[in-house]
């Protein structure tokens, strides 16, 4: 018992640090860029370069981290790079100079979240823990950073973002000290072991789960990127926009507390069938509408569309991947559904949003129900 609560520690208090660096950034990043003078379309362009490098960088490092005997030391040092990049920040000015250190803070970055969850994914199994439990403490963590932080901004200057930002990520990096050992794979052989990419990408069963899975995480591009932007432009102040971001974490929370079990027997296909409808209804109330009530219902769904979606697709990789290539798995679903998609998402949708507005939410709701059809023709053609 002792053992298992110590696991249990360990793997809450890097999330916790971790959803901390996110709770701020989230919401208060781009905030920060537009106070440094950039336009809409190049904070897009900032904000899509972490999903860009998923696409390469945490693939190449995670499948490297599969052939090691522990996953913590590359995600220290991947988090230790991190954060000496990021102190550029503070002497950097001009879109393309904090452009360059933005591609060199994500250089490693993106590898750490599939790391982590390869790391609890593992205890969570050896120790018979709840995964959903430990991933809604970070998500806690998150709410409490982005309300309180939201309430210091009212009243400071939005300088302080950065500050937070890498207070953030100095947590992070000493958490990854304290998390549990002993995550050895069973070794296979010379061929596949060589090259679990590939093997992955090979079976069409995981290529739709990518495709699908995207296509839901794909949607929260312009919420991500210029929600915070929109809602202040219309006179919505900084620790109401930090209470809506807050609203959809709760949700969030409620589904990866009280759903994990469901979410993890229940069929594939129909829980992304029916995640895809509940987008496509949230994104279309935050197209349409600005009104605070209004607004927190459709944050309430971001239970559903993040929550749901990203509670189904750890338990997928988790059942249906072996266990010599979880972290090759879980580096392709950041790198493609939450890197290449999410990076053309948040780009395109601040293009649109810069030229149309609150309506390039329509286009996200586009994305919800193109996973709505893609879990349908799986259904029947499975039949």
């Amino acid at each position: 018992m002792q053992i298992r609560s110590k696991v249990f520690l360990g793997l809450s208090s890097n999330y916790t640090s971790f959803f901390i660096y996110l709770g701020i950034m989230a919401p208060f990043w781009a905030l920060w860029l537009k106070d440094k003078g950039l336009s809409p379309s190049e904070i897009g362009a900032i904000i899509a370069v972490p999903h860009l490098m998923k696409i390469v960088m945490a693939p190449l490092i995670s499948q490297a981290a599969d052939k090691s005997q522990e996953y913590w030391r590359p995600l220290l040092i991947c988090a230790s790079f991190s954060l000496l990049c990021t102190t550029f920040y503070f002497i950097g000015d001009g879109f393309w100079v904090l452009m360059l250190i933005t591609i060199a803070v994500n250089f490693t970055l993106p590898a750490v979240m599939p790391l982590l969850e390869t790391v609890t994914v593992g205890q969570t199994t050896k120790h018979d823990l709840e995964y959903g439990q430990i991933r809604s403490i970070g998500s806690v963590a998150f709410i409490m950073a982005a309300v309180l932080f939201g309430w210091f901004l009212e009243n400071n200057d939005v300088a302080y973002v950065l500050w937070a930002i890498y207070v953030g990520m100095i947590f992070l990096t000493g958490s990854i000290l304290i998390l549990p050992r002993g995550n050895k794979r069973n070794q296979v052989g010379p061929v596949e072991n060589s090259a679990p990419i590939k093997f992955l990408l090979k079976n069409k069963g995981f290529l739709w789960f990518l495709s699908t899975v995207g296509f839901l995480q794909m949607s929260h591009g312009v919420y991500y990127s210029m929600s915070s932007i929109h809602w202040q432009g219309e006179g919505i102040n900084e620790d109401t926009i930090g209470m809506l971001w807050a609203v959809g974490v709760i949700a969030e929370i409620a589904v990866f507390m009280f759903l994990g079990k469901l979410l993890g027997t229940n069929k594939y296909t129909t829980i992304f069938a029916i995640v895809g409808l509940f987008g496509a209804l949230r994104w279309t109330i935050m197209a349409l509408t600005v009104s605070v009530p209004f607004l927190i219902f459709a944050q309430l769904l971001h239970g559903l569309t993040f929550g749901a979606s990203h509670l189904a697709a750890i338990n997928y990789i988790k059942n249906r991947i072996p266990l010599e290539f979880a972290g090759s798995g879980q580096s392709l679903y950041t790198a493609l559904p939450l890197g290449l998609g999410m990076a053309a998402s948040t780009y395109f949708g601040s293009l649109i949003y810069e030229h149309f507005h609150a309506l390039a939410y329509l286009a996200m709701a586009a994305l919800c129900m193109a996973a709505f059809f893609f879990s349908v023709f799986s259904v029947r053609l499975n039949k």
